[in-house]
């Protein structure tokens, strides 16, 4: 895709793909494709249904684009509909979901590597991260999921608070809690490590599957 066009401001590619520009909306895929899936997957909600559930999302959103208002950012206004359909599925939802205990881990490194201090460096990351993730899981899911938009995404106590429709003040208590029952597990130390990897395979998968639908129901 054209590099200027991804460089393009949000409101610009937004409003170019509400004037028809349909494609466009593959740049949004990709630059909220990462924080969806961690979303739902906080939620204890497995692989699979965290694609699902982001395939559900994005139509959505796409569905709905002519109300986006721009009061936030479109990576919030996702997420809103992400934790809304994750709660929802929790409550009503007739499938049963499962927490999985691995980690699908699609960019491994052969273990005779060339770089073998590089390679291994990526064992103890990967391990690491697989201790953080099971320890994460342990935690209830209010916790979980301040827990995983502050420390691992990166977003500030503003954005946490509206995407999930708390108070600045609640999302700073429930992260002391998490961190508190997180130091438990990990003897007060833990990194800000990447959980449920979301690579550029699974990425591609949910964009062909988004466009496919959004390609039927428009005809």
């Amino acid at each position: 895709m054209n590099e200027m066009l991804i460089e393009n401001n949000e409101e610009e590619i937004i409003r170019k793909i509400l004037a028809g520009e349909m494609a466009l909306f593959e740049i949004l895929l990709r630059r909220t494709n990462s924080i969806l899936y961690k979303i739902a997957r906080s939620y204890d909600f497995s692989h699979e249904e965290a694609k699902d559930l982001l395939q559900e999302t994005h139509i959505s959103a796409y569905q709905n684009l002519d109300k986006f208002a721009f009061r936030s950012s479109y990576k919030t206004w996702t997420a809103k509909i992400m934790v809304h359909k994750c709660l929802y599925k929790r409550s009503y939802g007739s499938s049963k979901y499962e927490v999985s205990n691995t980690i699908v881990d699609e960019n491994s490194q052969p273990m005779f590597s060339s770089k073998k201090q590089a390679t291994q460096a990526k064992v103890l990351n990967n391990e690491l991260s697989r201790i953080l993730e099971k320890s994460i899981e342990k935690i209830p899911v209010h916790y979980r999921t301040v827990f995983i938009l502050r420390e691992v995404e990166g977003l500030s106590i503003a954005e946490t608070a509206e995407m999930l429709d708390l108070t600045p003040d609640n999302v700073k208590v429930r992260l002391n809690r998490a961190k508190t029952l997180l130091q438990k597990q990990l003897e007060k130390y833990y990194p800000k490590a990447e959980l449920y990897d979301f690579n550029l395979i699974y990425c591609d998968a949910v964009v062909k599957k988004v466009f496919e639908a959004l390609t039927k129901t428009a005809e």
